[in-house]
């Protein structure tokens, strides 16, 4: 029988402990776990490719192109750097390509840039330090700043699960199995050896969570830097990651109702980091618009009725177009204002068909217009949107050189299907994960656990979050791309790992119970270490349904 000691009711803030013994066996389960993490970072390495490269998909070399032009040629402009050559590649996918503020096209990082501005700093600084450049010697570098980030925000995260888990009338069992889950049982030390959004989301929903608790049990203390701190992590987690806008407005509503004078700290707060995204976007980009956003054709600017096919499949814009686009020039930033040098194309996109729509482009083949055959006798000129689809983008429609997963899910239900249980399914990579989904109602209802609102939350935010996922449209039915793991929910992960709670709890009473638990954990640990050389690579049961079925392509 497991022991059932429960917490002491202590304070729960980081610097104070209820119980020796817990502590010592909490923080010798974190740096067991933090060991193995510091050392495939300080040697990470890709062996998948030619040369000494630490970067392992076009994911990361994006972000890492975005940190060295910004300390390297202070530009937000990404050409110099993807346009290297030498062994290591530069060049990434995630990118698009728009008009910069010196009137030329340009490409740029279509990552947001708020963490690559982070990590930029700390580039800077280590530079001052040692002279290293990361386009020369990239290597110590991202070891380095790998190392320094993924260790601390998962140090972080897992001290406050022990905080937050410390004052639960729960058995030690409990307490050390899921603090042994958050170290060894999910995938964000699988990524922690590649540069990503996820994992420091996963830190600063662990940080909102742990705060928006305090205020729940203890109101009347500390409110307005509680609160302050709390609008300044819950803001920056939707930064990282835009799902967790529902996290946000959770922590908005438990501050309403438990501490309504800390809005006042609260909202200021969470402004200021909007701000500074909004701000750095803008810096970035010329345009309030993240990057990512400009994925379809531009706003209509003008419609007509007829049947133009046959004169778009000539080069020579026809008359009625090349009117509307003469009307449009003078309010139009362009680097090339001669219409005559402009021709028209087919230009699909996306899954278009044939003879849907055509783009007008400039001498060199940036896009400049759309022109999309609405219905049978409608027409739609639209100001160029799109800075996806550009010359040889590996988006574009034209080139069918995408990955079968990158080209989206046409079924849905299908899609929901492999999300959860089939190629890509969160339930089987991470068994854990059945505990955290079967807890969250008990939590919810459980007064002995005083953590009511977070069993609500649990079931709110995970509802509303898959709901975003499967409801995306077909061409970002993707399962997060080349990954080895459910990615657009790694910042879930403490959420969930404390919704697990009731359900551990109860099954640690039996020797099978906690044999059923171990296996879950057991199971999600190899999945997670399925992919440690490069965690950019298809899910060990995706490799699986190929295996099983040949035709089924990557």
């Amino acid at each position: 029988m497991a022991n059932n000691e429960g917490g002491s009711g202590c304070p729960a803030e980081l610097a104070m402990f209820c119980s020796r013994r817990h502590w010592a066996i909490y923080w010798l389960l974190i740096v067991l776990a933090l060991t193995p993490v510091a050392w495939r970072t300080s040697h990470v390495i890709n062996h998948g490719v030619a040369g000494d490269s630490p970067m392992f998909s076009a994911n990361d070399r994006s972000r890492w192109c975005q940190v060295a032009s910004l300390v390297e040629h202070g530009e937000w402009e990404i050409d110099r750097v993807i346009n290297l050559r030498g062994e290591v590649q530069w060049d990434t996918i995630d990118k698009v390509r728009h008009l910069g503020r010196d009137g030329q096209f340009h490409f740029y990082s279509s990552k947001p840039p708020l963490l690559s501005t982070i990590i930029a700093g700390e580039y800077l600084l280590l530079k001052y330090v040692t002279g290293w450049e990361l386009t020369r010697e990239p290597l110590p570098v991202v070891r380095t700043l790998l190392t320094i980030n993924h260790v601390i925000c998962l140090a972080i995260l897992m001290a406050l699960l022990a905080s937050f888990l410390e004052p639960m009338f729960v058995s030690d069992w409990t307490r050390y199995f899921v603090m042994a889950a958050a170290g060894w049982g999910t995938f964000l030390t699988t990524f922690a050896v590649t540069l990503n959004n996820h994992l420091p989301a996963a830190t600063t929903a662990m940080a909102t969570i742990w705060l928006a608790d305090l205020i729940v049990r203890q109101p009347g203390k500390n409110v307005w830097s509680r609160c302050f701190w709390l609008g300044l992590w819950a803001a920056t987690t939707v930064a990282f990651e835009l799902p967790a806008a529902a996290l946000f407005g959770i922590v908005a509503l438990v501050v309403s109702i438990r501490a309504w004078r800390g809005l006042a700290t609260f909202l200021p707060a969470a402004a200021l980091v909007g701000a500074v995204i909004v701000g750095l976007n803008f810096w970035a980009h010329n345009t309030w618009r993240p990057a990512y956003s400009f994925r379809n054709d531009g706003e209509v600017i003008a419609t007509f009725s007829g049947d133009y096919s046959a004169e778009l499949n000539s080069p020579q814009i026809p008359g009625v177009f090349r009117n509307a686009i003469e009307g449009q020039m003078p309010n139009t930033f362009l680097p090339e204002k001669n219409l005559d040098r402009m021709k028209v194309e087919p230009g699909t996109w996306m899954g278009d068909s044939p003879n849907i729509r055509w783009v007008v482009v400039d001498s060199d083949g940036n896009g400049l217009f759309a022109i999309r055959n609405a219905t049978d006798d409608k027409w739609t000129l639209h100001r160029w949107g799109n800075w996806y689809d550009h010359p040889g983008s590996y988006w574009n429609g034209t080139e069918d050189r995408r990955s079968k997963v990158d080209r989206g899910e046409p079924d849905p239900m299908k899609y929901a299907f492999h999300f959860f249980v089939g190629h890509h399914g969160v339930l089987l990579l991470t068994p854990l994960w059945l505990l955290a989904f079967a807890g969250m109602f008990p939590l919810a209802t459980s007064r002995v656990l005083d953590r009511r609102w977070l069993g609500m939350a649990g079931l709110a935010i995970t509802f509303v979050v898959i709901a975003f996922y499967l409801l995306m449209p077909e061409h970002n039915r993707n399962y997060g791309g080349w990954t080895s793991g459910p990615r657009w929910l790694f910042w879930l992960i403490p959420l969930w790992l404390i919704c697990m709670v009731p359900v551990v709890q109860m099954l640690a009473r039996w020797r099978w119970g906690q044999a059923i638990c171990l296996v879950f954990l057991a199971a999600s640990v190899l999945s997670g270490m399925y992919s440690l050389d490069n965690p950019w690579a298809h899910p060990w049961l995706y490799q699986l349904w190929h295996w099983i079925d040949p035709s089924f392509a990557a």
